[in-house]
């Protein structure tokens, strides 16, 4: 009677152990064995464990094609997460690995292939052919599309995290850590308040380090100190979190007035904006994808957005520098060009408006859209058209893990109309914004809270490191006291978009 060498490997995450009764039955070519308990003395199945046992069969089966596991309560129900069983068959061939990677929840039993990649004109075994249609079959059941919202990409239909699947939520040392972070986010912005509401008022633009408890870095300190600097404005744009939106300039747009004597101060001598124009050293970022889009009212204060134009140089030894911005796409009294020769107070202010508008595209389309709701596309598409044995889904797979609930508890908890950020009063705006995208509705318009031709308030956009995410808040000028309900809203913002990364 052949007899087979079965090893099993249990998950190393918590609670990934069962003590339920586990069966295996071998499919093969020509046959397959009686199910067969996995039972050694003292305990199976524990946390990280590579368990062996035996499993006889009354017929040699041939080539072993399948491995069925059956997991079947003892006393409670305990979820178990395999991670693969290898077989070893009888007469010293090479041991098989059937990879499972998935939870066994409730009296169920999963059949695995072997793990070699296979596409389907690989496969000419009516048994394997078979075993590919009802695995499709049964993943179109569980990952089903959904529209949550009309003009964006579909996504998996669950309301919540909670409606997933076991195998596409995350584990528990994820979801500790998860939770655990926003949970010290949020003592530490009631801490903040404190000191904010007692402390005594700011007089300063430093005084901006108060709230930056946590920020003690060399990078950070560096930003610190050099946030309002030309050269670090544009070192931003290509260093920064979002390079995607800046552009050579061979033509300046005809909605945006500049002239070569406005800027020729900032290129040097014997230097023209045609001629560097002409040379390659004059660059655009251009954000016409804002203009339009409304913004929110905010206890009884309208919001406003901008929509800026801002003209760059590639200086040869200040580095990339601004040189002129229009924070709208209609030139115009109203709308005039600011210049590094206007106060400086004014020149500061146009540049962080810039920096306002770089936050909304990066948020909006570069995070949301371009990372977590095409990328959640995909992930669908793949559980619900290829096999596990698809070379294709066998690359995928890693990279997508998580996936699908960080965007389930993106729409529920961050972006949804009572979402986190409703409720700290930060501005949030779902609304249609079609120059975005053809296909992209939800927008999150963190809105400051005075027109950009005011001066009476400035907007500070501190970089908290060169490559990652940036703060938006704003102050009053006559009083220099800050907007405690910005600050705990961008400050949260932050730390949901760093978890959500």
């Amino acid at each position: 009677m052949p007899e087979y060498k079965i090893t099993v490997a249990t998950g190393t995450s918590e609670y990934s152990g069962t003590n339920n009764y586990v069966y295996v039955t071998l499919i093969g070519e020509k046959g397959e064995t009686e199910k067969t308990l996995l039972d050694n003395p003292g305990l199976d199945f524990c946390r990280g464990a590579v368990d062996d046992y035996k499993v006889s069969s009354p017929v040699p089966l041939g080539q072993v094609l399948l491995v069925r596991l059956e997991k079947k309560r003892y006393w409670v129900e305990d979820n178990w997460f395999c991670r693969y069983v290898v077989v070893q068959p009888p007469g010293g061939t090479a041991p098989l690995t059937f990879p499972c990677y998935r939870w066994l929840v409730g009296d169920v039993f999963v059949e695995l292939r072997e793990g070699t990649a296979k596409r389907l004109c690989d496969d000419s075994l009516p048994l394997l052919l078979s075993h590919r249609k009802k695995e499709l079959e049964e993943r179109q059941k569980v990952y089903r599309w959904q529209a949550w919202a009309p003009g964006i990409p579909q996504c998996v239909a669950a309301e919540s995290e909670k409606d997933l699947p076991q195998d596409a939520r995350f584990d528990n040392e994820k979801r500790s850590d998860f939770e655990g972070s926003l949970h010290y986010a949020l003592l530490e912005l009631s801490l903040k308040k404190l000191a904010i509401v007692f402390g005594k008022s700011w007089s300063d633009l430093d005084d901006f380090r108060r709230i930056f408890w946590k920020l003690r870095s060399p990078t950070a300190e560096y930003v610190m100190e050099h946030w309002r600097e030309d050269w670090f404005f544009g070192y931003q744009f290509l260093n920064g979190s979002n390079p995607r939106m800046i552009k050579r300039c061979q033509t300046l747009p005809k909605n945006f007035p500049v002239e070569g004597g406005m800027v020729q101060a900032s290129l040097g001598p014997r230097k023209t904006l045609a001629k560097e124009m002409k040379a390659g050293n004059i660059y655009l970022v251009d954000y016409a994808v804002m203009d339009g889009i409304p913004a929110n009212v905010i206890r009884g204060r309208q919001q406003h957005l901008a929509a800026p134009l801002c003209l760059l140089y590639a200086h040869p030894d200040q580095g990339l520098i601004p040189v002129a911005i229009q924070l709208g796409q209609t030139a115009g009294l109203d709308c005039p060009v600011f210049l590094p020769s206007d106060p400086p107070l004014a020149w500061l202010l146009a540049k962080i408006w810039v920096r306002h508008a770089e936050f909304q595209i990066f948020q909006v389309l570069s995070h949301l859209l371009r990372t977590h709701l095409v990328v959640e596309v995909f992930c669908v598409a793949t559980l619900r058209q290829l096999p596990a044995v698809h070379p294709i889904y066998k690359l995928l797979a890693p990279h997508l893990r998580y996936t699908l609930e960080i965007n389930c508890r993106g729409r529920t908890q961050l972006i949804s109309a009572d979402g986190i950020f409703k409720r700290v009063r930060l501005s949030v705006c779902l609304s249609v914004c079609p120059r975005v995208c053809r296909y992209l509705l939800v927008s999150a318009h963190l809105s400051l809270s005075v027109c950009p031709s005011v001066y009476r308030c400035v907007s500070v956009c501190l970089s908290l490191c060169p490559y990652h995410h940036r703060l938006s808040v704003y102050l009053s000028v006559p009083s220099l006291s800050v907007s405690l309900s910005v600050c705990v809203c961008v400050t949260i913002s932050l730390a949901l978009s760093l978890s959500l990364s």
